[in-house]
């Protein structure tokens, strides 16, 4: 893999991430798209691991207020995506060459979009649910569980299940990262373990400093893009490229 083409696939992860638009569809699609191989497991965990750093520094303020409570919540929503994980690991992982079944999996991300944006359009942006019960955290994270599927948007299908249940919508948003924060760590930790179990040597190039830096520059970026547009109700952009992209490549591919 080259600089550029490393760089590239940074930006992809960093802008796709957290974009309701689902980053795991765009790179399957891209690599298919350009004929690229697809990376070793090394050059996915860091740049999983540079969009995390993304996380933590957007949401550092929330991370340090979370109450005991708010950490528990976070914990039962992560059950589903964990017991999926590990369970179901090998048969996810073939699902990711399968270009028809990520594009039919954009047009569902398309779908949720579409209908958080009409939710919004009809709520204000005050008096609703602010906090996020057990229940509806279990709910949430079950919808995370789905974005398991490569194009399956985890940030779209989670805020969806969340305004769908009344949340306000920011608290919606946020709810939606904290509950990113164990599925990405979790998930690089059983890649980390398929590597450790497989006994090779994955080589490590530079170009890895520059792919996780735009991966951390454009995942920051594309934060504070998801955070406007769900205060503006204007997710229905990301809803209709969504289904724009999955129904053309169905159709043409």
């Amino acid at each position: 893999m080259t600089t550029l083409e490393a760089v590239f696939l940074g930006i992809v992860q960093g802008m796709t991430e957290f974009l309701p638009v689902s980053s795991s569809g765009h790179l399957v699609l891209t690599q298919n798209l350009l004929g690229w191989q697809e990376p070793n497991l090394a050059f996915n965990i860091w740049l999983h691991f540079s969009t995390l750093l993304a996380i933590v520094l957007f949401f550092w303020k929330d991370w340090r207020g979370l109450s005991k409570k708010e950490w528990l919540v976070i914990l039962v929503g992560s059950i589903p995506a964990a017991v999926v994980g590990v369970f179901f690991a090998d048969v996810i992982e073939t699902w990711f060459g399968s270009t028809k079944l990520v594009a039919a999996a954009l047009v569902v991300t398309g779908l949720f979009n579409l209908k958080t944006n009409a939710v919004l359009r009809k709520q204000s942006a005050v008096n609703h649910q602010l906090e996020v019960g057990f229940r509806q955290g279990f709910i949430i994270g079950l919808f995370q569980a789905l974005a398991i599927i490569p194009g399956v948007s985890r940030s779209g299908s989670t805020v969806f299940a969340g305004i769908t249940q009344g949340l306000d919508r920011i608290k919606a948003f946020k709810f939606s990262f904290f509950l990113s924060l164990p599925a990405i760590l979790g998930a690089s930790l059983l890649q980390l373990i398929k590597v450790w179990n497989q006994g090779t040597q994955q080589s490590i190039s530079p170009s890895y400093f520059f792919a996780g830096l735009t991966a951390f520059m454009t995942g920051l970026a594309s934060l504070y893009i998801f955070e406007f547009v769900i205060k503006k109700a204007r997710i229905d952009w990301f809803g209709w490229y969504c289904l724009s992209l999955g129904i053309a490549y169905l159709v043409i591919f």
